[in-house]
């Protein structure tokens, strides 16, 4: 029997034998369940692992209506990895892409295209870096320390019904950790080979009724050495970003309290020469900035409220020199593509072509006689250089109210509006500015029929000026057979909303400071554009049946979900210059099964392991499937010695990137010692990737010119 249609059998038998043990197993369940009554169904236990993501609403892990996974503060530091992404993959059905252009690591759920993260929401205590202009996130442009992470919770699945459009394949929820939980300073140093060159420090302090927290930090690492690379670095994907931030938590008085946050931040990322025309590195260079308020009122015991509101901005400057043939900036040539790409290459390419001729409508026909006028006697393939500047800044402002009441033992609800406008000043992209508002009106309840049946439902109603209306609703079932053990069935249906650039683009490159033409410009636009002519896009839309059941007994806690997500309306097309045509016609449907893990073996030791099957099949655009494996399994271990630790994990993943022989494996060690001196805590740490299979992560030229990879830290809290 080979490993893979094991790990499928697996996944099927799973279920079952679960459900069996946690009714079977020495009785521990009807223990529990007399032990447990529910006959206080909001007060939460200490012990009951406790979710605030999936529905807005605190939550037992038993009575949440949908998969999440939670990576404890502890869990962060136990793996010692460097970035968010990283440890994405200990999340089952997560896996890492890279851009291959944008020179940004992507995280992709089941399935999606690896170069861009348009699918997955992220919020970081409450505030999404999803990006507006080009739907994605830029994880170097997230000012969060990992050491300032208090938790993340992963809600695997669509939740557009809680957070909204873009909340698609499910939701990052990044939450930081309270000034008054890091008092004191903590400073770190790391250093490896790649180029690692990480620093940290932060100081928190408290004052009666407030505390506060400033960190700053600087990354830096080489990238990939590319697939030609021998013992040195081939491939230019270096990057370098920095950030300050500040946290400032305010108790006002006993029921209310005020958090304030603010960020600066500046990076520099290579990015390498991907256009024809580029006679320089069109790298970035950027600045990010933040404002973030929210004020919390409790009202009593059974009513609370808040009010959010943040202000981003985020200027990326980007200028490159380019030569290109003094015809492709004709602008007669601009506008006739427009009209007709086709006939608009083959002029540039071939000439006058009577065949491409005879279908020209007569507006066509006067664009090309034009063209071809001004090019007769002259020169119009002379290369004409000159510079670009192809930046834009992008703002994004954002209001919200959420409101909480619980009715009665039986039956709560949180309910809000928002809104938000996102804004870009783009020369490339949208020739000017452009602008999104969004207005959004949701509201979730939990209602507890019985003991053993709780029925969550909930919705997002959204009105957009780029979009049409969208509304998006979940309906659950989570059946108790005792507090910590329940079988759930969940529906729920999303929308991704088009980006700006998918829906109104007006992106054109222009030269400026040309060189001697034959057009006697100094200015000119490459003839190759986009324009929101012709665009009329459709949501991506999902639906999305899941049957799951989570447990706990004693030490060890899991969860199991099989599903099926059936995906329509999908924009696979690039969004490149060179793209003639996007549409929003694709689709997709993917089903499997995950398996999610923990065992406290001691008070010293745990073991945590997940696994996905994934069965995906897309109409076209096989790019969908490019980061997805169909068989993963993640294994970790953790031992807690005096003042040292140590981690091992494992990952295995087959059948990857869309190709049945192709696998990725690697090996991920941490080990830590610490020591206590009188009020200083020094520490210091080695880590260690070991790379078994010699396969590019997603792209070819993603490769490293060595199988291992490590770095050395230093750091002291006091």
């Amino acid at each position: 029997m080979t490993i893979n249609t094991t790990v499928r059998k697996y996944f099927r038998l799973s279920l079952p034998a679960l459900v069996l043990s946690g009714l079977a197993a020495s009785g521990v369940v009807a223990d529990e369940l007399d032990e447990l009554a529910l006959d206080a169904p909001f007060m939460l236990q200490e012990e009951l692992p406790v979710v605030l993501t999936a529905a807005r609403l605190k939550q037992p892990r038993a009575e949440v209506p949908a998969s999440v996974t939670v990576i404890s503060a502890a869990e962060i530091q136990a793996w010692g990895v460097r970035t968010i992404p990283e440890l994405m993959r200990f999340v089952p059905g997560m896996f890492i892409g890279h851009g291959d252009d944008e020179n940004n690591p992507s995280v992709v759920y089941h399935a999606s295209n690896p170069s861009i993260m348009r699918r997955l929401q992220v919020l970081i205590d409450g505030r999404s870096v999803f990006k507006a202009s080009i739907a994605s996130v830029v994880w170097d442009d997230v000012p969060l320390a990992l050491e300032d992470i208090a938790r993340i919770e992963v809600t695997r699945g669509p939740n557009a019904a809680s957070y909204g459009a873009n909340s698609y394949l499910g939701i990052i929820n990044i939450v930081s950790k309270h000034p008054a939980d890091t008092l004191g300073t903590r400073v770190r140093y790391r250093s490896g080979n790649q180029g690692y060159d990480d620093s940290f420090v932060s100081y928190s302090a408290a004052e009666e009724q407030r505390s506060y927290r400033i960190t700053a930090q600087l990354n830096a690492d080489d990238g990939y050495d590319g697939d030609e690379a021998q013992d040195k670095d081939e491939r230019r994907d270096s990057r370098r970003h920095g950030f300050v931030t500040a946290y400032v938590s305010n108790q006002l008085d006993d029921g209310s309290h005020l958090d304030l946050q603010f960020s600066y931040k500046q990076g520099h990322t290579d990015i390498r020469r991907e256009e024809a025309y580029d006679t320089s590195y069109p790298d970035q260079e950027t600045r990010q900035g933040y404002a973030w308020s929210r004020w919390q009122q409790e009202f009593s015991r059974t009513h609370s409220a808040h009010l959010q509101a943040y202000w981003q901005i985020d200027s990326r400057r980007q200028d490159a020199s380019a030569c290109v043939p003094a015809v492709a900036l004709d602008p007669d040539l601009f506008r006739l593509y427009q009209l007709n790409p086709e006939l608009a290459l083959g002029l540039f390419y071939s000439g006058f072509n009577a065949a491409l001729l005879s279908s020209a409508s007569s507006s066509e026909q006067a664009l090309v006689n034009a063209v071809l006028q001004r090019a007769q006697d002259a020169s119009p393939y002379d290369i004409t250089c000159g510079e670009t500047e192809r930046g834009l800044q992008e703002q994004r402002f954002d209001i919200e109210w959420q409101d909480t009441v619980q009715w009665s033992d039986r039956f709560r609800t949180v309910s809000g509006i928002s809104m938000r406008r996102d804004q870009v000043d783009s020369r490339t992209l949208f020739d000017g500015v452009a602008h999104n508002d969004t207005y959004r009106l949701f509201a979730n309840a939990e209602w507890r029929v019985s003991d053993w049946l709780i029925m969550n439902a909930g919705g997002m109603y959204e009105i957009e000026d780029q979009n049409d209306d969208a509304f998006s609703p979940r309906l659950s079932a989570n059946f108790l057979l005792a507090p910590q053990h329940s079988i759930r069935a969940v529906y729920s249906s999303a929308v991704r909303s088009p980006d700006l650039l998918e829906q109104s683009p007006r992106y054109s490159v222009q030269i400026d400071g040309l060189s001697d033409n034959y057009l006697n410009l100094s200015s000119g636009r490459i003839f190759v554009n986009q324009f929101e002519d012709n665009r009329n896009l459709d949501h991506e839309k999902i639906i999305s049946y899941e049957l799951g059941y989570y447990g706990k007994v004693e030490s060890l806690e899991w969860d199991l979900k099989m599903y099926r997500d059936d995906l329509t309306q999908l924009i696979s097309d690039s969004i490149a210059l060179i793209t003639t045509e996007v549409n929003s016609n694709n689709r997709m449907r993917v089903d499997g099964a995950e398996l999610q893990m923990k065992w406290q073996a001691s008070e010293r030791n745990w073991l945590r392991l997940v696994g996905a099957y994934i069965n995906a099949d897309v109409k076209e655009q096989r790019v969908e499937l490019k980061a997805t494996p169909r068989d993963s399994v993640v294994a970790s271990w953790h031992h807690s010695g005096d003042q040292w630790s140590l981690t091992g994990s494992h990952f295995w993943y087959d059948s990857y990137g869309d190709a049945a022989s192709k696998r990725y494996r690697r090996y991920e060690i941490n080990a830590r010692k610490r020591w206590q001196l009188k009020g200083f805590s020094p520490w210091a740490g080695v880590f260690w990737h070991h790379v078994v299979d010699d396969n590019s992560l997603v792209y070819n030229g993603q490769y490293y010119a060595t199988t291992d990879l490590y770095f050395f830290q230093l750091g002291m809290n006091f």
